[in-house]
């Protein structure tokens, strides 16, 4: 295999530049935004929340400019047009960014996955819109799709080259690499590095695609012996499956709509990948196997909807559950045409996806309408009820954190006369960590709501406490230090003494213990038992008795606090808590778990 010289990737990386120049300045600028954002420790603040949304906005840009950058070329438009085209994208990926909050609610995080979903198959037919020809279709797609791979491919490969290097360089030449050093390799090589060289393999005479007649013998290969018999493995666990349900005539589970669309996908996938041969006559097993997947499909597309039926009978519409009613519905609607049309346009597979996935992002047909006013119609029943027992609780709780989490706190306006739209104005404008925005937001809609909080394991605060410049040891007055961090036993030897150290900050459901034990010389182990004043400190963060650091969510541990000491024989030990982490959850009303990290200071008695 030839080696491309620095001349030949200089001159790939130029063209990449002249014909996707908008995509080359994204990728730039979205990896820069993952290195900037990797050196951070706090994600929570509102520049940081901005940029996390400006990566997500980043790759809805990239693919929604491709599809129109390619439809472009195609039709041939003049450069002015074709730049109308790029400004109508990026004024779309604008507003996008300006609308959408993933941060303050879970609705919009569907929604851009969504929005990435359909963008990525409008790349797929946009420079076939108008155009009939499938060949030139099928031949556009896998050409992306093995450039797709070898992007993958050969990023994994420079990544892992370019990390041992920095390992090797760690190990031999004693130089400390910081772990974020590996992370923002992984920036560049992962997102700039697998863009261009991705962009650099499209096509970029797709008419001439239509002629095209050659078949990559692997394609078969692949498909044959490895996603059919994927696909039978599924249709035998169902089948089997589909017969045990009609032997003791109960409902399928929820599991079963996972494997059928793992049936669906692959079994599609393969069709697709050998659709040019299939007239073949040396592969008349594809068209019997083909045929053969569409008739099956469909009493599992059956067993899809029972599924569906039994989660949305008791639980109500959801988003995810909505998405399972449209797959359904689209599945029904493919598997009719494959098995009534006598052309099969796989065209129509890519396309119908598109626009159907479009639809469920906005609008009254929307998954989030609908699932918002599913939910409010069931909270308004259970609020009816005049029995209030521990399910209908249980149930009123998760559909109001369920509608605060997803639609906001004025989700739930219709249930009083407060105006949630100012307190939800205010929450947001006094607390600017949203994690804990969202907590409070619940616990307000609780509380105007008069329903009571049943547990919820899910439901936690995270706490992150710290002494001010926790990495500098200020006491002169020892012979050697040791860092506590991470590690839960470590051995040290220090000037011919052994010195072991256990670290024990155990789930607090299986232990109330937090202890750091210390063995000198195989001495008496001195115990460090720390939970009583981890857990005080702790009391203080969470009642908001200690100071926040300045644009930080984390609080500040007083200096004379949290400080033990111990004697061995030969030593004085001090030890000295720098940080605390912890979670605090409402179903045990106390916290699930929490860890400390510190520094031993050794004095010697002699």
């Amino acid at each position: 295999m030839k080696i491309p010289s620095i001349q030949a990737l200089w001159l790939q990386t130029t063209k990449v530049f002249l014909r996707f120049p908008l995509q080359f300045i994204l990728a730039i600028l979205a990896t820069s935004t993952w290195w900037y954002l990797i050196g951070i420790e706090n994600y929570r603040g509102t520049l940081e929340i901005n940029l996390v949304k400006f990566l997500s906005i980043s790759n809805l840009a990239l693919t929604l400019l491709l599809a129109s950058d390619l439809y472009a070329e195609v039709k041939q438009f003049e450069a002015g047009k074709k730049w109308i085209f790029r400004f109508m994208a990026i004024i779309i990926c604008v507003g996008l960014f300006f609308t959408l909050h993933p941060s303050h609610n879970q609705a919009d995080m569907y929604r851009i996955v969504i929005l990435g979903f359909s963008f990525h198959l409008l790349v797929a037919f946009a420079p076939f819109i108008g155009n009939s020809n499938v060949n030139g279709f099928w031949h556009y797609n896998k050409t992306l799709f093995l450039r797709f791979l070898t992007s993958v491919l050969y990023a994994a490969v420079l990544y892992a080259g370019l990390a041992i290097a920095l390992v090797a360089i760690d190990g031999l030449f004693n130089v400390t690499i910081d772990y974020r050093i590996y992370l923002k390799l992984f920036a560049v090589v992962g997102l700039c590095f697998t863009t261009v060289f991705f962009l650099a393999g499209v096509p970029d005479n797709i008419n001439s695609l239509n002629q095209n007649q050659t078949y990559p013998k692997g394609l078969k290969i692949f498909t044959q012996y490895v996603l059919i018999p994927l696909v039978s493995i599924y249709l035998a666990i169902l089948l089997v499956y589909e017969i045990k349900i009609a032997l003791i005539w109960q409902l399928p589970k929820g599991l079963v709509s996972t494997l059928i669309l793992g049936y669906a996908v692959f079994g599609i996938l393969s069709l697709l990948l050998i659709y040019p041969i299939k007239n073949n006559e040396e592969n008349g097993w594809i068209k019997l196997f083909g045929r053969f997947f569409y008739v099956m499909m469909l009493p599992l597309v059956l067993l899809l909807i029972l599924a569906i039926i039994k989660r949305v009978g008791s639980y109500g519409i959801t988003e995810p559950r909505y998405y399972l009613i449209i797959l359904a519905l689209w599945l029904s609607s493919i598997t009719i045409y494959f098995l009534v049309s006598k052309h099969q346009n796989i065209k129509i597979i890519p396309i119908s996806l598109c626009i159907m996935a479009l639809l469920t992002v906005y609008g009254p047909q929307s998954a989030f309408s609908v699932a918002k006013i599913a939910q409010i119609a069931r909270l308004k029943n259970l609020m009816q009820l005049k029995a209030n027992t521990i399910d209908n609780e249980k149930h009123k709780a998760s559909i109001i954190r369920y509608l605060v989490s997803n639609h906001g706190l004025t989700a739930l306006q219709s249930f009083t006369h407060v105006n949630l739209t100012t307190i939800e104005n205010k929450l947001d404008l006094k607390t600017k960590n949203n994690y804990e925005n969202s907590y409070t937001k619940i616990d307000t809609a609780f509380a105007i709501l008069k329903v009571k909080d049943i547990n919820y394991s899910g439901y936690s605060t995270q706490l992150y406490a710290e002494k001010e410049n926790k990495d500098v040891v200020y006491n002169s007055d020892f012979d050697f230090c040791i860092l506590i961090k991470d590690k839960s036993e470590s051995n040290n030897f220090i000037n011919g003494t052994h010195i072991k150290i256990v670290k024990i900050d155990e789930n607090l459901k299986k232990s109330t213990k937090n202890i750091l034990s210390v063995t000198v010389d195989d001495e008496v182990t001195l115990d460090f038992n720390l939970n009583d004043s981890i857990i005080n400190i702790l009391q203080q963060c969470k009642s908001g008795k200690l100071k926040k650091i300045e644009k930080s969510t984390n609080y500040m541990i007083p200096n004379n606090e949290l400080k033990f000491v111990k004697g061995s024989k030969n030593y004085t030990i001090t030890f000295i808590i720098t940080s605390i982490n912890a979670s605090y959850e409402q179903s045990v009303k106390g916290y699930s778990w929490l860890n400390f990290d510190g520094y031993l200071l050794f004095k010697s008695k002699k």
